[in-house]
């Protein structure tokens, strides 16, 4: 019975400690650098707000299904000295970027790096 309430306690605590992580928000670098760099500003998260960064491949595959179902109007790209950002205007005038830093690294953004946005 001891071991059963000593787990318990386990689990409990280290469901509380990933909280309390997840509610000190960092900020999204890749956010950031759509608001500064683009002419663009953010309106939202494409996607969820727990995934990650999306791979290029991902983006690619994305991009390529919206061709086949006929929602993508145009694509385009952006580049900086550090970020890359692929844009996709869809029929209806939603817009999304996918935003990648030059250097590839893992978890760069600290969330997630693809977003609506709407013209400046």
């Amino acid at each position: 019975m001891m071991r059963l309430f000593f787990a318990f306690l386990f689990v409990f605590a280290g469901s509380f400690v990933q909280v309390v992580e997840s509610a000190e928000k960092q900020e999204n670098l890749c956010e950031k650098a759509v608001n500064q760099e683009s002419g663009y500003r953010v309106s939202g998260i494409y996607g969820s707000s727990l995934e990650l960064e999306q791979h290029p491949a991902v983006a690619y595959v994305l991009l390529r299904e919206m061709q086949r179902f006929k929602v993508l109007q145009r694509e385009f790209q952006q580049k900086t000295e550090e970020w890359r950002f692929e844009f996709a205007e869809m029929i209806g005038g939603k817009t999304i970027v996918f935003v990648y830093h030059r250097q590839l690294q893992t978890d760069f953004c600290a969330g997630p790096n693809a977003f609506f946005v709407l013209k400046q």
